[in-house]
């Protein structure tokens, strides 16, 4: 018992040394994984085009 109660101490401990954004930082953060997540989606996307179109015509020739 005296270990899970030293564990949890020790968190406690842990989480008050944690830096918390504040409202801009968060806005920040968010919106660079956005942008992430946009440019890597349309990238996948063109990708997607591409082999998909080199594989229609490579059938249609075969």
């Amino acid at each position: 018992m005296e270990k899970l109660k030293k564990f949890f101490r020790e968190v406690k401990t842990e989480i008050k040394k944690t830096h918390w954004p504040n409202r801009k930082e968060l806005w920040g953060a968010t919106g660079v994984v956005l942008v992430i997540l946009l440019v890597t989606g349309v990238y996948f996307f063109a990708l997607d085009l591409i082999f998909s179109g080199a594989l229609s015509a490579l059938f249609k020739f075969f």
